[in-house]
């Protein structure tokens, strides 16, 4: 799970103030160990408060917590910590509770563990009492509860487990819950809902006011919320229930079960994926149950029925309401950042997104930079992590005296718009090994051009080098760039990156690269059979490289051990010309186990028939290429090759980088999905690298083809718009019913990329439609299990 980073102590004092109560307080600190919290709460006045002063300490009770109906008691952890102090029951009972609540109280900062991850068993975190005894006559009447800013997890016995369960017969004044996680719980979430068993339409009900908000529920088995109104008269008394911001992921049955509670309001809440559907329960229940009278608005269901129709309640009124992937950064390690590209950002009622606040995408900074000396070099110099760098003259040339560090995440990316690409290039004088870009940390770059300087007194040896202190969770992207002619003697690369270094991906997509002294790509240094590889996920799709004068790829796994762990390697969709015209290589995953190479065209660059083009070993593929004028591909282990062509491509013009297929070419249909193979644009029309070239093309609707393709889970849909429209991205299988719309808003004109998860349906064939103000195009994409 991410942590979500917070002021916490600053949030505890905050809301310690906000929740202060009215009884003369006594702050009595409470250290972490076996029934020291126990003791405290059974020695407790009424309006004291306990602090729980040990960072991440385990407070342990062999019974459950029982103040007093009277002593309106605050629970809180100290402010200043960095983790939060856990509160587990690790008694003997065979139902056990951490908190049984009889009166007020306040909760802050807190987690509660029910253990069912060390395969234990508690039945609640929190829950009344019960029973006409208990629930009835000890419970305070209109008691107030409050949790803020607490987690609640693997609370599970048997089939049942809440965070939170108000028994019948009991009545709160109000529940409200902000700022909280809940995960792991063996039936609902948070149950208020008892006297529809208990009493059911005789009016009663167990909350006259009741909130949750900024919260996030995932893997709950049951309801993540269930609140029941009491009766179907609307005119009778019942229950004021607002949800806002909340994030539901694997919830099962109705996510919101709010039955007959008609004055409910639901707003910029997230419901994905119900527990039922995605773990194959057989039960047929799904989307919220809201009556009418209740709200739901500016919020996003999707995969929350069998059959998308509501299943329970009224006509609520609707307004706003998504059905969209909401693309989560890592649900299954939650992680419900809306990441980049998301369909939801922005689509809250304030302009924000919908979803717990704390999962929304940071606003990166963006810095908008002139062309000139040392502008870019010092527009790094001064960026905060996360920024944007944006360039933005045409044509412009970014001059540096000295090559550019890359110490923390940063994108440097073309203004929208432009007929040129920027030009950054070192013009850095009495420089033996010239670098453009030393990458130590994240950088996207992306619709920029890298120009080495060849035969110029400031030619380049490296446009990108990995080297030193780089940080592990480094992702180097390039986009849509055009990087050329770094050449120093004999040495020369796009990228290079040093032993030593590691980082988590590497990725090239929908560029062209041109003009290398040695490798293109090189990531390869490492001694060999030590076991050290430098990259753990590298691809290049959707991409041409030409004119290098080794390798265009040139990536090591440390050793040819199928045990051991490796890069995954990923090579879709490249037009390779002239690659490894000193010795006739163009891919060379050396030792990787597992590398997949499909549809790609490898060309004109044959040096002497017994050498190889591309060298594969393991169980790794090439499929549905195209190898022309090259040598031979070497197979070893049970490395295989699958419909691979011999063609000339007859590129339009090759010497201009203008590698169009002609109209009529056999290419066109070679693909793992019948279409085209190579770099995908050079089949609808040339984007020769000239002075003129548009950046991007000025068609009014381009949608390009999904990368990778054929993919097991995931892809990217990357589409352009020459205008501003309405836009509908949908997926479709091959009867022609919709499995996914990750699309359906308003969009200004540029280019976007959709990132589909198909983990839900089967392998197969499926079409995907983008439609814009009511003129659609398709596509086609396979996924492979």
């Amino acid at each position: 799970m991410r942590t979500i980073t917070t002021c916490f102590g600053l949030m505890i004092a905050l809301v310690f103030l906000v929740a202060k109560p009215a009884f003369s307080q006594t702050k009595i600190e409470v250290e972490a160990g076996q029934n020291t919290l126990l003791d405290a709460v059974a020695a407790a006045a009424p309006g004291d408060t306990l602090v729980l002063t040990t960072d991440g300490g385990q407070y342990l009770n062999d019974d459950e917590l029982k103040p007093d109906s009277s002593l309106s008691l605050t629970i809180m952890a100290a402010p200043g910590l960095t983790n939060r102090p856990v509160l587990i029951n690790n008694g003997e009972d065979s139902t056990k509770d951490i908190i049984r609540l009889y009166g007020d109280m306040t909760l802050i900062g807190l987690e509660f563990d029910g253990l069912a991850h060390q395969g234990l068993t508690t039945k609640y975190a929190i829950r009344t009492g019960s029973g006409s005894g208990d629930a009835g006559e000890n419970v305070k009447k209109n008691y107030v509860l409050k949790i803020f800013d607490c987690y609640f997890h693997d609370i599970v016995h048997g089939s049942d487990g809440n965070a939170f369960r108000a028994y019948g017969q009991t009545m709160a004044d109000s529940i409200i819950i902000r700022n909280t996680l809940v995960f792991n719980t063996g039936k609902e979430g948070i149950r208020a809902r008892d006297e529809d068993s208990d009493r059911p339409g005789f009016g009663f009900f167990n909350v006259k006011y009741f909130e949750v908000s900024n919260s996030t529920f995932w893997n709950i088995k049951n309801d993540a919320i269930s609140v029941y109104g009491g009766d179907q008269d609307p005119n009778t008394p019942g229950p004021e229930v607002v949800i806002d911001r909340v994030t539901m992921h694997n919830v099962g049955h109705y996510f919101l079960n709010l039955k007959y509670a008609e004055n409910s309001t639901v707003t910029n809440t997230i419901m994905v994926d119900n527990y039922d559907i995605v773990n194959g329960t057989g039960k047929t229940l799904g989307a919220p149950w809201l009556e009418t009278g209740a709200t739901l608005a500016y919020s996003d269901t999707l995969n929350v029925s069998d059959d998308g129709a509501w299943t329970g309640g009224g006509a609520p009124t609707i307004m706003n309401l998504y059905a969209v992937d909401p693309m989560f950064a890592d649900a299954a390690n939650g992680d419900f950042t809306l990441m980049e590209g998301s369909p939801l950002i922005g689509k809250g009622t304030d302009g924000s997104s919908p979803g717990d606040s704390r999962w929304a995408p940071k606003t990166a900074a963006v810095h908008k930079i002139s062309a000139g000396q040392n502008t870019l070099a010092d527009a790094v110099d001064a960026a905060e992590a996360g920024d944007i760098i944006e360039l933005v003259d045409s044509g412009g040339e970014y001059l540096n005296d000295d090559r550019i560090d890359i110490t923390i995440p940063l994108t440097i990316r073309a203004a929208a718009g432009l007929d040129e690409r920027p030009v950054i290039k070192n013009n850095e004088v009495d420089e033996s090994t010239r670098v453009v870009f030393e990458v130590l940390n994240s950088l996207h770059l992306d619709g920029i051009e890298i120009d080495g300087q060849a035969g110029t007194d400031f030619n380049a040896k490296y446009l990108l080098r990995v080297r030193g202190a780089v940080d592990s969770s480094t992702v180097v992207k390039v986009t849509n760039s055009f990087l050329h002619d770094v050449v120093a003697g004999s040495d020369g690369n796009f990228l290079r990156q040093y032993p030593g270094t590691f980082a988590d991906s590497m990725i090239f997509r929908n560029s062209i690269l041109s003009g290398s002294g040695k490798e293109g790509i090189r990531t390869k240094d490492e001694e060999t059979d030590s076991g050290l590889f430098n990259v753990k996920y590298f691809e290049v799709s959707n991409t041409t490289m030409a004119n290098t004068r080794a390798s265009a790829i040139y990536i090591y796994s440390g050793d040819t051990d199928p045990a051991t762990p490796e890069p995954e390697v990923i090579i879709d969709h490249l037009t390779c010309h002239n690659c490894g015209h000193s010795n006739g290589r163009a891919i060379y995953p050396r030792g990787v186990q597992t590398a997949r190479i499909t549809n790609s065209i490898i060309a004109n660059s044959l040096v002497d028939e017994e050498r190889w083009s591309v060298n594969l070993t393991g169980t790794s593929s090439i499929s549905h290429s195209n190898l022309f004028m090259v040598s031979k591909i070497q197979l070893g282990g049970s490395s295989t090759q699958e419909a691979i062509s011999e063609i000339d491509p007859q590129f339009a013009n090759p010497d201009m980088l203008d590698f169009t297929l002609p109209a009529d070419s056999p290419l066109l249909t070679m693909g793992t999905d019948g279409m085209g193979i190579g770099d995908m644009r050079w089949i609808t029309s040339g984007v020769a690298v000239e002075e003129d070239t548009p950046i991007p093309s000025e068609t009014d609707i381009v949608l390009d083809q999904n990368y990778p393709n054929p993919f097991n889970i995931e892809t990217t849909i990357p589409y352009h718009l020459g205008r501003d429209g309405h836009v509908t991205l949908e997926v479709f299988d091959l009867l022609g019913r919709s499995v996914a719309r990750l699309k359906d808003g308003y969009d200004s004109a540029g280019s976007y990329s959709v990132s589909l998860s198909m983990q839900q349906q089967g392998a197969g064939t499926y079409f995907y439609r983008l439609t814009v103000d009511g003129e659609s195009t398709w596509r086609k994409l396979v996924v492979v299990k």
